[in-house]
């Protein structure tokens, strides 16, 4: 049976122009969707209602990292952030070492011989974090606006 490890895990974001691998991230969630409900409940019901699922709703996730400013993805993200920035996310599984690739400033499809996580967001407003005997930390959130797309190698 295969199994995915977290650790050599790869993430990159897309910009409409510029695929950045984002390097030592320490933390990655790319958030949870909900769905809406639609109610189909009869009138003559005397008890329960009755629903249908909706929409999903793309949840926020995030990613954090120990900020190194001789980290130029970490510089990006941040700038990102700042920016409020529309990117594409996508993470390669532990199952092989391709890379996504851009052509003329368009997303290639993505290797089918690795997995893959994809996801369109903007990053918001980075949040700093200051404890003693730690490492300045960085925790960026990511709102989604499409569903994580989730692409098994093949």
């Amino acid at each position: 049976m295969a199994k995915l490890r977290v650790q050599g895990s790869r993430w990159w974001a897309f910009d409409g122009t510029t695929l950045v691998r984002l390097v030592c991230l320490k933390t990655f969630d790319p958030g949870s969707d909900s769905a809406g409900k639609i109610e189909i409940t009869c009138l003559d019901e005397e008890e329960t209602k009755s629903y249908i699922p909706g929409l999903s709703d793309p949840g926020d996730g995030s990613m954090g990292f120990d900020i190194d400013t001789a980290n130029t993805s970490h510089l990006q993200i941040v700038q990102w952030a700042t920016d409020k920035k529309e990117l594409t996310i996508i993470q390669g599984g532990t199952d092989s070492q391709s890379i996504p690739t851009v052509t003329g400033g368009v997303l290639d499809d993505l290797p089918a011989d690795r997995t893959w996580w994809k996801f369109e967001a903007s990053l918001t407003t980075p949040v700093w974090k200051f404890d003693a005997d730690t490492l300045v930390n960085c925790t960026v959130t990511m709102q989604r606006k499409s569903a994580t797309k989730w692409i098994p190698k093949t």
